[in-house]
């Protein structure tokens, strides 16, 4: 079957489906006006095998905006009756980790936790020897603290697409590494190359929904240089990485009542980066022409579980309460992407 647009998704918005809130969420935000598009009021999603986009600008009845307005409110407001975790791993760090601290396995006051059950643990390993460990059996559970010290990178990984909350624990608690006050060197460089693959991804779908409808301006209407339309959305996609991050932030201060976790954004930061390795398999969709119409789906509902999942270990909570910060971070995320996209249609104009 060819691929249509209206094969994944009606035009009309109807407020009231779920599934319309669901695709604010995820789609990318269109530059160009409905007006110029000749598309009607009720055409504020299309979708095409790269996913969905979103056309706001021009929108009277400001479809998307409303919607984004009330996901955030009503995730919000139930997050105020969700359970305050004061002793949570991302509570419990160390103030100050060094690169000595890394090679110390005796000292408890690290806050290394055995993957398994959660509980504290004083080392994950004991050295004997140059490449010669044994690891700790946690007190509790009888497991190992942390298999993960052994096993390949690649059943790392492998164990993060199953979404097991233990490789989760293992990278963001027991990596000291990953717990300083600012983002480490290595983890910083994969947040940059996964904005820089944003841009290709934002950039490859807004030309497939620009060519399904033969329009060959994808910013305000605009032909504009190569080099203008690259780093107008790198821009926008650096401005919602960070808002992503600040609303995630937000959401944990309504959820926790508190403002003393903030301080460890750099560890949220961290958790949100490497949940976000989903992104990268959107280049299969890319490189091989799938028409099936879930694929894009898939790719999406994979990042966000995988974000639920890392929040989830972080604030010691179930996945359905981190579930809503993530979607608190998304709604804040699209809301500042859609008021750049405002201010950037006014100064273009």
């Amino acid at each position: 079957m060819a691929w249509s647009p209206q094969l994944f998704l009606q035009h009309e918005p109807g407020l009231s489906t779920p599934m319309y809130y669901l695709h604010t969420l995820i789609c990318t935000l269109s530059a160009t006006s409905v007006k110029t598009l000749g598309l009607g009021s009720a055409d504020t999603i299309t979708c095409n095998r790269m996913g969905c986009e979103c056309h706001v600008l021009g929108d009277s009845q400001h479809h998307v905006l409303v919607a984004l307005v009330m996901v955030a409110a009503l995730a919000a407001v139930v997050l105020t009756f969700g359970p305050q975790t004061p002793q949570s791993p991302l509570m419990a760090e160390p103030e100050n980790t060094d690169s000595s601290a890394q090679q110390t396995t005796t000292v408890a006051t690290t806050g290394q936790v055995c993957i398994e059950c959660g509980r504290p643990v004083a080392s994950l390993f004991t050295e004997y020897g140059v490449g010669h460990i044994r690891l700790t059996q946690c007190a509790n559970c009888k497991h190992f603290a942390d298999k993960y010290v052994e096993h390949d990178v690649v059943i790392v990984f492998i164990d993060m697409l199953l979404h097991k909350p233990q490789v989760y624990r293992h990278l963001l608690v027991n990596k000291l590494e990953f717990r300083q006050p600012a983002m480490e060197r290595n983890v910083a460089k994969l947040g940059i190359l996964l904005v820089l693959f944003s841009v290709y991804i934002d950039w490859f779908r807004l030309e497939e929904g620009g060519r399904l409808r033969s329009q060959s301006e994808l910013l305000f209407g605009q032909r504009l240089s190569f080099a203008t339309q690259y780093v107008f959305i790198l821009v926008l996609s650096a401005i919602d990485a960070a808002a992503l991050l600040a609303g995630v932030l937000l959401a944990s201060i309504v959820h926790q009542r508190c403002f003393t976790h903030v301080k460890r954004w750099a560890t949220m930061a961290t958790a949100l980066t490497i949940a976000s390795f989903g992104k990268v398999l959107m280049i299969i969709l890319v490189i091989w022409d799938y028409n099936e119409p879930y694929y894009p789906w898939l790719l999406d509902t994979l990042v966000f579980t995988s974000y639920s999942t890392a929040m989830s270990v972080l604030f010691d909570v179930s996945v359905l309460w981190a579930s809503l910060m993530v979607v608190f971070g998304m709604a804040t995320k699209q809301l500042v992407h859609l008021a750049a996209l405002t201010v950037s249609a006014a100064l273009f104009s």
